[in-house]
């Protein structure tokens, strides 16, 4: 279940990548190429506030665990919410905000204490792009790697295991944070 986003997240990130967009990205009319300024200015547009959106999603997955150890009284959950937002919010929610009563993927959608498996799926897949753009994007080898260690796999084996034999190692946290333009600290 933590890997389940993993094959789309890794896929979606090929759609910003210049040397992938220049196979396919043209004008329907006259097969003019996109030029590279246009795709710098699509993948400045996905990195934009990355680091604000990926705390988000952080406060997501922790209210959401939180909330799902045990019942609580809809005081609590609020105090919960807000206990999280003091760890994880750059900026304070109104207090009319009631953002838990809509948020209807730990409850309706199927990811009742799941919601982390975003970010972890989106870290292996950065992880595992960044091998693609070190080795080059169209390596075969490196696509072959992945095929029979990752995709053919499916749900079939631990996925950290999967993640370890296409990689060779353990995921890097780095990855997640340089695909999104964000510079880790030293």
């Amino acid at each position: 279940w933590d890997v389940i986003e993993f094959p789309s997240q890794f896929l979606e990130l090929f759609a910003y990548n210049k040397d992938v967009l220049k196979m396919f990205a043209k004008h329907h009319e006259t097969g003019k190429v996109l030029p590279d300024d246009m795709i710098e200015k699509l993948d400045g547009v996905r990195k934009f506030m990355s680091a604000t959106a990926l705390l988000r999603q952080i406060e997501f997955g922790l209210f959401d665990m939180k909330i799902h150890e045990k019942p609580y009284t809809a005081n609590e959950v609020q105090m919960i919410l807000d206990d999280v937002r003091k760890k994880t919010a750059l900026i304070k929610p109104p207090e009319y905000n009631k953002f838990q009563n809509g948020f209807s993927h730990i409850f309706a959608g199927g990811y009742s204490a799941g919601y982390y498996s975003y970010k972890w799926a989106e870290r292996l897949s950065c992880d595992a792009y960044s091998i693609f753009l070190d080795k080059g994007v169209f390596d075969s080898e490196t696509g072959e790697k992945f095929l029979s260690n990752v995709l053919s796999k499916g749900g079939s084996a631990d996925p950290m295991e999967l993640f370890e034999k296409f990689a060779g190692r353990q995921p890097d946290n780095d990855s997640l944070l340089i695909v999104n333009g964000i510079t880790p600290s030293v």
